[in-house]
């Protein structure tokens, strides 16, 4: 061969032997098979909630989360861990404990997957912990002569009482869409 064409041969060789390497670099950095392990073990996770037991649900979660240590999937377990908490049903834990949950999801170093609704599933466990306003308690009060008018103050405060349950009952069927479409959307196979 002519030196132009070993040099040529020698440049292609190099190109070759280098996009080869950075394609087995990359393969090695993808997080599939992490994120692999994480999606099984949520569906377990999912079985177990299902099944109503949701301690074993949140160990299984916990336990991920302290095997894989420093990474996006250990904190995105945070963000399950509280959603399983806040379900009524639940009586291993409770609104303060996904509040503080998803305070450490949100605060996380990392880019975490549900920024939106861990911040409303936040909002709507903070709300539901506030105590009863006293006008919303509906105190005993004496019964009103036939001939007397409700206070104008009674009004004002049934309508400041309607409009915040009102409020919630928003937030509260925001929150449940959007846990339908994550359950649809864990419960859906991976490609």
């Amino acid at each position: 061969m002519t030196t132009p064409k070993i040099r040529a041969f020698s440049a292609l060789a190099a190109l070759l032997v280098t996009g080869g390497c950075a394609q087995l670099r990359a393969a090695n950095a993808s997080p599939a098979p992490m994120e692999g392990q994480l999606s099984a073990s949520l569906q377990q996770a999912e079985r177990e909630v299902v099944s109503s037991r949701f301690g074993v649900a949140d160990r299984m979660l916990a336990d991920f989360a302290l095997g894989h240590p420093n990474t996006p999937e250990a904190v995105e377990t945070a963000y399950w861990r509280a959603l399983f908490m806040l379900d009524p049903a639940n009586q291993t834990a409770s609104r303060r404990d996904a509040i503080a949950m998803l305070d450490s999801y949100l605060n996380a170093p990392v880019i975490v997957m549900h920024r939106g609704s861990a911040a409303a599933l936040r909002r709507i466990a903070a709300a539901l912990d506030r105590p009863v306003p006293v006008a919303a308690a509906n105190p005993p009060s004496p019964a009103p002569s036939p001939r007397a008018e409700p206070k104008a103050d009674t009004k004002a405060e049934d309508k400041s009482r309607d409009e915040e349950v009102q409020r919630l009952k928003e937030e509260l069927a925001k929150a449940n869409a959007e846990l339908e479409r994550i359950k649809k959307r864990v419960a859906q196979p991976n490609p």
